[in-house]
């Protein structure tokens, strides 16, 4: 009886550890599926463009600006990016001399293919009903008091004010790239300038 007990005893011990290495070799998978969907949900794109449109850079906006700026003369680039509808290859957002904006696209050969008015409206009027763009001598004096006060700047746009805070606004592109309103009082003094602007 002793050796069928030792004998008994010894099988179940076997079973034991072929049950267990069987339960380890099962458990391997599910262990190695749950890293691989980790690794993966880490890896999740972090894109701070609109769709597949990617901000230009280098040789490539050297040469996208260079040809907007050859079609027209004396506007500002605000924005350059790829562009995904298969329009074109490319497109620049600029604010023309005269302060309007307008969307440029352009084909793989930095050629403009065609010249949107009015732009994306990102950086454009934000629509206040009762405010004009300014023009003539009144635009100019507004701009060299912006300028003045804000050396290097870029001026976007100006408007007339409504809000009674003041005569007259102005949305500006420091030279760090940031974005500012400035105000200024019926006499072309800056009185305000407010960090943000409209941006992009």
């Amino acid at each position: 009886m002793n050796q069928v007990r030792k004998i008994a005893a010894g099988a179940a011990l076997l079973g034991a550890i072929i049950g267990g290495g069987a339960l380890t070799a099962a458990a391997l998978p599910a262990n190695a599926a749950t890293t691989t969907d980790s690794s993966t949900s880490s890896t999740a794109p972090n894109s701070h463009t609109h769709g597949n449109e990617t901000a230009l850079t280098g040789d490539t906006a050297d040469k996208v600006k260079a040809a907007v700026l050859a079609a027209n003369a004396g506007a500002t680039v605000d924005e350059m990016t790829t562009e995904d509808d298969g329009s074109a290859a490319y497109e620049a957002h600029i604010t023309k001399s005269d302060g309007t904006h307008a969307t440029v696209k352009l084909d793989a050969n930095y050629a403009v293919t065609a010249t949107e008015t009015g732009g994306p409206g990102g950086r454009g009027h934000h629509g206040n009903s009762n405010e004009t763009a300014l023009t003539g001598d009144t635009a100019d004096k507004v701009k060299a008091a912006v300028l003045a006060a804000n050396a290097g700047a870029t001026v976007d746009e100006m408007t007339t004010e409504d809000d009674s805070s003041a005569a007259y606004e102005a949305h500006i592109t420091k030279t760090d790239g940031t974005h500012a309103t400035v105000k200024l009082d019926a006499n072309y003094a800056v009185t305000a300038t407010e960090t943000g602007g409209h941006g992009h």
